[in-house]
């Protein structure tokens, strides 16, 4: 009795695992430098506008985006259903971890979010020795462009 229910716990513990690695990238960038605040599911990412940002490990395929401008003269982009999974019915692909890229391009005045590429996400095995939570943790600036850790 007492395999079979260590046996059980294992394997729910053990499936539990594999959904948990699937997470997607993000990157939004403006091709002019023009600097956002990004609004995902009703979260702001940044308060401090950028013209270039990342979210790292997400596990939603699909996000509620609003990208809202530092300069107010152009009305805030809000995109429905923004996709980050592979659009495909293959299973395979389906649940592959991915990294996607859209841009910010102004088209006869407007601002307009495009997808610029997609690719599957290059996972690297990772050794912690030591860990220490920090205060804003997750949070990372570096060279303008803000780096969230979901």
């Amino acid at each position: 009795m007492m395999k079979r229910l260590l046996l059980a716990f294992t394997a729910i513990i053990m499936s539990a695992s594999t959904f948990a690695q699937i997470s997607h990238d993000l990157e939004i960038f403006s091709e002019d430098g023009m600097k956002f605040t990004l609004i995902l599911n009703g979260r702001v990412m940044n308060e401090t506008p950028v013209s270039s940002i990342q979210i790292l490990n997400t596990d939603k395929d699909y996000l509620n985006a609003k990208i809202k401008f530092e300069d107010t003269g152009y009305e805030d982009i809000v995109k429905k259903n923004l996709q980050l999974a592979y659009p495909s019915t293959d299973e395979a692909q389906k649940n592959t971890p991915v990294t996607v890229v859209y841009k910010i391009v102004e088209k006869k005045g407007n601002m307009k979010l495009r997808f610029a590429s997609r690719s599957a996400k290059k996972i690297q095995e990772q050794v912690i020795i030591n860990q220490t939570v920090e205060e804003g943790a997750g949070v990372e600036i570096t060279n303008g462009k803000l780096t969230i850790r979901w």
